[in-house]
């Protein structure tokens, strides 16, 4: 298998699944908006769940499908970005493993560390058998005998030396194609992997943008998620940084428990302004 070839296969999936969200939301003409609304999924799903507490009809038709959308390509991402994660186990593991040359030579490296063990255990019974003999033997089928492991042991050492010598070679060889190999492998799977991450993460930031105006919709045409905002004293329209905001209020910033969630909800102010 050829480098081009690998990537086309090992980024097949995703490059699919980024192709059809794309080109929905391209000829639908979908907004691709500024912010990041990835960074506020976080707190969009705790909204959801907390909304949907309050009236269990909130999610229905598109906000549900757009909501179930979100949820699966977004774990899909998790999962490519942690399948990605480590360049060099993908290269060792996966790619190297699929290059024909470097099977090949695999092969040759089994079969000759094989041989290497067969000549090692063959060597060291041939010396077991000899040390039976204190000196060079007078009877004629005794002498017959201990000639023929003396040519044996000598064989033995003589051939295992020569494969020896050729297993170092096909070493050798392996580890300059492996450093060939991952020269030209990883800045080519990072750049790929990178441009197919990205392509997801907008897709995903579309979908999360459209369903949060959405899900607020429902949510204020909703009469019981009205009444739990009259009876909170929550100020303000139907939207993420209103909700944002009561949080930040409830928040007993006190308990250390609480200090990632009160600093994300003060970076999400920032990032919806």
């Amino acid at each position: 298998m050829t480098l081009d070839e690998f990537i086309d296969h090992y980024f097949e999936e995703i490059e699919k699944i980024n192709t059809y969200h794309f080109n929905f939301l391209v000829t639908h003409r979908f907004t691709f908006p500024k912010h990041n609304y990835l960074q506020l999924k976080r707190f969009i799903d705790t909204a959801t769940n907390f909304l949907s507490e309050i009236d269990d009809n909130l999610l229905r038709g598109l906000t549900a499908k757009l909501y179930g959308d979100v949820d699966s390509l977004y774990k899909y991402y998790q999962k490519f970005k942690k399948k990605t994660e480590y360049d060099e186990y993908v290269f060792v593991n996966d790619y190297l493993m699929e290059v024909d040359r470097y099977k090949e030579l695999k092969n040759s490296h089994e079969m000759l560390k094989t041989e290497i063990e067969s000549y090692n255990k063959s060597i060291q019974d041939t010396e077991l058998k000899l040390k039976r003999f204190k000196k060079v033997p007078k009877d004629e089928k005794e002498l017959a005998e201990y000639k023929k492991l003396k040519k044996k042991h000598v064989d033995s050492i003589y051939y295992i030396s020569k494969i020896k010598d050729e297993y170092s070679e096909v070493k050798k060889k392996m580890s300059e194609l492996e450093k060939y190999e991952r020269k030209q492998f990883i800045p080519k799977f990072n750049k790929y992997k990178e441009m197919h991450l990205k392509k997801l993460e907008k897709i995903i930031n579309v979908k999360l943008y459209y369903y949060e105006k959405l899900l607020w919709l429902q949510a204020s045409e909703s009469d019981l998620i009205k009444k739990f905002f009259e009876e909170s004293n929550i100020d303000g329209e139907f939207s993420t940084k209103t909700f944002i905001n009561y949080y930040l209020k409830h928040i007993d910033t006190s308990k250390s428990s609480n200090g990632d969630w009160y600093s994300y909800l003060n970076e999400l102010l920032k990032v919806i302004e």
